[in-house]
């Protein structure tokens, strides 16, 4: 299992186009995928669970990956995330 915590950047919060470019790339993957914001945690595939987790500017985003292909899908949401989405600082 991976875990790793990230400082969102997104002055209006996270939109909905940005959700479904997550949900897209964490369903390549055979791992469980959770992202945490505070209390609320939501499975990275669940486009429902994703819309319903709503982080705002300066929250910590912690994504957990579990799985065979772990590493991979961690790189793949940090990189979608920082380069894709500019979501990061």
């Amino acid at each position: 299992m991976i875990k790793k915590s990230m400082q969102i950047c997104c002055p209006n919060g996270l939109e909905p186009r940005p959700i479904a470019e997550l949900v897209q790339v964490a369903s390549k993957y055979e791992s469980k995928i959770y992202l945490e914001v505070e209390t609320r945690r939501v499975n990275a595939k669940s486009i429902m669970g994703m819309m319903s987790l709503q982080p705002r500017n300066g929250d910590t985003l912690t994504v957990t990956a579990d799985g065979s292909d772990e590493e991979a899908a961690m790189t793949d949401i940090e990189e979608t995330l920082r380069s894709k989405l500019n979501l990061l600082n």
